[in-house]
């Protein structure tokens, strides 16, 4: 049979699925947050309607109840920090949010909004009318704080000679509308709901038709489906798979058989299509060809299709490690949560905070939440990209045996010639016999003295030490005593396990992070003064992205006006990328084009240094080797000073000359010993 395609309406019924209590739990949090801000500061009740946003989104892609479970969420947990005023705030979003999303996805406009506002308003107006007529001391005493006000404002009109004529029959109008006050009150309620729904409808509105112009193209969502569930075998017959408002094939055609118990590697350079060939097997309905398979992918469920990505946060949701195992899992679902932990190497972390889990550590978990689902298929996207060496050793070694321990077929997406190996047979959708070379592990280069070259310093860091929740019961050491100098025109190599500081470290010397104790300076003073002054790249280049199409993107980080071609398509061309890329959208690019449009937006700031954070992190070997030269050729022609934080070694010996260690937050002289991710 043909795999189901993704569904472009809400759930009509059933329970809330996890990916449904997922987002209403981040859409609540976000509202909540909002609405306790715009109580607590002062002059900030403004800020109370971007609380609008997230409830409507949720109405908008989401069934009610999701929005419901957000609502009652959210408010909660605004009453507790910031009493009635919070809550009243949340339930005022939501309505606003739900109103204009769910008119939205409906299709329907402003007359549909005013003729709910109406009967809204009319709702709310005898829900008031009623309680102020059982609470009688209540309405006695609202009322004359209403007339306070009323013969205030008559005595100061009083005094404007144009304003006198007024003030008496301001006076007695008010005190002749308090004789029919129900109508009064019902009447008020009807304005105030109508006012607020049309000013939201025309606010938000707008802000969800510029998001539903975003593609979401990694949607996994499918049907759930009523058949057996029976990912594998699959056979792909000739699938193609084009995104919307592009013009050509992302992925095809492929054939391929996938049988019950097989363990594939996929392999290609970026843009071969790999990720999509994943989202296909989860489920994603192709554009051209056909899948067959003896039942629905069950993605999510119970012997049904599993996938782990490339950054685990995404994730993990649970705040304990033996709660995030079972997040999701039907009620009445027994599972040996020790006996899967200790499959994966966790043993032991069962109770551990997920927060405090390394990148290695977070990878394993989500192996572990997946199997806890006991899928039929298991696919791994790129899973050990983001994981230093030792890490990356230990994953595979879990991975590798999964098809052996478990009835399951493993498709697992790589760029690493080492761990294609292992698999029963490998698939490279390269598509031609060009860009075929798969990346090369290489040893952990010597550590060099921490002292000084030739060129002028620019960073110099003397005793850093960096402390998390300094001072609370949850404190954490990052740093300890880290000094050394970065010098004009200097490569250096940041190595170290997960968890031994890199990435607090680069924020420190990027300026972002002020350290406990200790200094760094740039170029004698204090970096964090000179914040923009260092440029830094994430590893995740996507999450830096944070404009629409390359061209506002690189005049944005650059600083300089969108309509300046000339200066867009020289900055492209500084990072070895065709100008005629400027119009292309964000999410049209290959992660190694992602990564140069990031490092073009900083280098246009000719900043005094750049900080790179896992560079060559998914990428394939021709993209790695074509950032490298890239980078070394700006080093020499440029002077550029640079500092990268890598897991990768290979070729970074003409960038990067230099080498530092960290272990435990300390400097080392020698490569970090062998053992597990931390």
């Amino acid at each position: 049979m043909t795999a189901p395609g993704s569904a472009t309406q809400p759930r009509k019924s059933g329970p809330l699925t996890p990916g449904e209590l997922a987002q209403a739990a981040v859409m609540a949090a976000l509202c909540a947050a909002t609405a306790i801000i715009a109580v607590v500061v002062p002059f900030a009740a403004g800020l109370s309607m971007l609380g609008t946003v997230p409830m409507g989104l949720l109405a908008y892609r989401y069934r009610m109840r999701v929005l419901l479970a957000a609502t009652v969420a959210g408010a909660t947990i605004a009453f507790l920090i910031a009493g009635l005023g919070g809550f009243m705030t949340v339930v005022n979003c939501a309505y606003i949010g739900g109103l204009t999303g769910i008119v939205k996805r409906r299709g329907r406009g402003t007359p549909t909004v005013l003729a709910a506002a109406v009967v809204a308003g009319a709702l709310f107006g005898m829900v008031l009318v009623g309680a102020m007529t059982v609470l009688s001391r209540l309405r006695i005493l609202a009322f004359e704080s209403m007339t306070a006000n009323i013969e205030g404002l008559a005595v100061a009109m009083a005094r404007v000679p144009v304003l006198r004529d007024f003030a008496d029959p301001l006076k007695h109008g008010f005190a002749t509308l308090l004789d029919y006050w129900p109508v009064l009150i019902l009447g008020s309620g009807i304005f105030s709901i109508c006012f607020v729904s049309l000013v939201g409808w025309w606010a938000l509105s707008r802000v969800l038709t510029r998001l539903a112009g975003v593609p979401d193209v990694h949607k996994l969502d499918t049907p759930g489906g009523t058949g057996t569930v029976a990912p594998v075998p699959a056979r792909l017959a000739d699938v193609r798979f084009r995104y919307p408002g592009v013009d050509h094939d992302a992925l095809g055609p492929v054939s391929m058989d996938l049988q019950p118990g097989e363990h594939v590697a996929v392999t290609g350079p970026n843009g071969s299509g790999k990720t999509t060939l994943m989202l296909v097997l989860a489920g994603r309905e192709p554009t051209a060809g056909t899948v067959e398979r003896e039942g629905v992918v069950g993605l999510g469920r119970i012997g049904g299709t599993a996938v782990i990505m490339q950054h685990p946060e995404s994730q993990v949701l649970g705040t304990r490690v033996a709660d995030d195992v079972v997040w999701g899992l039907p009620p009445g679902t027994t599972t040996d949560v020790d006996r899967l932990l200790t499959e994966v190497g966790l043993d032991g972390l069962a109770d551990r905070d997920t927060g405090g889990l390394s990148g290695g550590e977070l990878q394993r978990l989500a192996v572990a939440g997946a199997l806890a689902r006991e899928p039929a298929l298991l696919i791994a996207d790129e899973v050990t990209s983001m994981v230093d060496q030792n890490g990356r050793d230990t994953l595979m070694t879990v991975l590798s045996g999964l098809t052996r321990h478990h009835e399951m077929s493993l498709v697992h997406i790589t760029h690493y010639d080492a761990e294609a190996s292992s698999a029963d047979r490998a698939i490279n959708l390269g598509g031609t016999t060009e860009n075929t070379d798969m990346v090369q592990t290489a040893a952990v280069p010597a550590g060099t003295v921490p002292g000084h070259e030739a060129g002028a310093p620019v960073l110099e860091l003397t005793a850093v030490g960096h402390e998390y929740a300094s001072g609370t019961p949850w404190a954490k050491t990052a740093l300890r005593d880290v000094t050394f100098t970065v010098n004009e025109g200097d490569g250096l190599l940041v190595h170290g396990l997960n968890g031994s500081g890199k990435s607090t470290l680069a924020w420190i010397m990027a300026g972002l992070t002020v350290p406990t104790y200790g200094a760094c300076l740039l170029d004698g003073a204090p970096v964090s003064g000179q914040v923009g002054a260092v440029a830094m790249s994430f590893q995740a280049a996507r999450l830096q992205l944070m404009r629409s199409s390359v061209e506002r993107e690189i005049a944005s980080s650059a600083g300089f006006a969108v309509d300046d071609q000339a200066r867009v398509a020289a900055t492209l061309a500084t990072v070895g990328l065709d100008p005629g890329l400027a119009k292309r959208r964000i999410d049209q690019l290959s992660g190694g084009q992602m990564r140069r449009v990031v490092l073009a937006g900083l280098l246009g700031r000719a900043p005094r240094a750049l900080i790179l954070d896992e560079p060559l992190a998914g990428l394939d070997a021709a993209s790695q080797r074509g950032l490298l030269r890239l980078l070394e050729d700006l080093r020499r022609d440029t002077g550029l000073t640079v500092v990268v934080i890598s897991h990768d070694f290979s070729g970074l010996e003409g960038l990067c000359p230099r080498t530092l260690h960290l272990r435990d937050g300390e400097l080392a002289m020698a490569p970090t010993a062998a053992g597990g991710a931390r």
